[in-house]
């Protein structure tokens, strides 16, 4: 992909002290996706202790396949964020929230460039998603 596409694509942006190359964005939000998938990849099978042949007790068995179960949750959810900010910033909506349209903050950026929403609405979300699952 080249830069002049990039660039047209993250105008909206605009002379945030964070861009200053919307290719760094694309390249370190594909790195970010590659490492994501060969860390699901090298995950395997759910319970590690069966493959290397390790036995456990039943408790500790069930507590390790619900471990390593939360964290390829964890990976596949952080895989399908990188992989929609890569969309966000082809057609244009990269740096401005789903919900509202409205910019997201440079710094919420920089700490996570796959960032949909602000950290307030982030903090609502997880919110209403933890008392959905009580």
């Amino acid at each position: 992909m080249e830069d002049g596409v990039l660039l047209e694509s993250v105008e909206g942006l605009g002379h945030s002290p964070f861009v200053a190359n919307a290719g760094e964005i694309w390249w370190s939000l594909q790195g970010e996706r590659e490492e994501v998938s060969r860390e699901l990849l090298a995950a395997g099978p759910l319970s590690h202790s069966e493959a290397v042949g390790l036995r456990a007790s039943e408790a500790s068995e069930t507590n390790v396949r619900e471990i390593e179960s939360r964290h390829r949750g964890q990976l596949e959810g952080r895989l399908r964020d990188v992989n929609d900010a890569l969309d966000r910033l082809m057609d244009g909506g990269y740096g401005r929230r789903t919900d509202c349209g409205e910019e997201i903050d440079d710094k919420r950026l920089v700490a996570d460039p796959a960032a949909s929403l602000c950290i307030a609405c982030r903090r609502t979300a997880d919110g209403e998603s933890r008392f959905r699952t009580m």
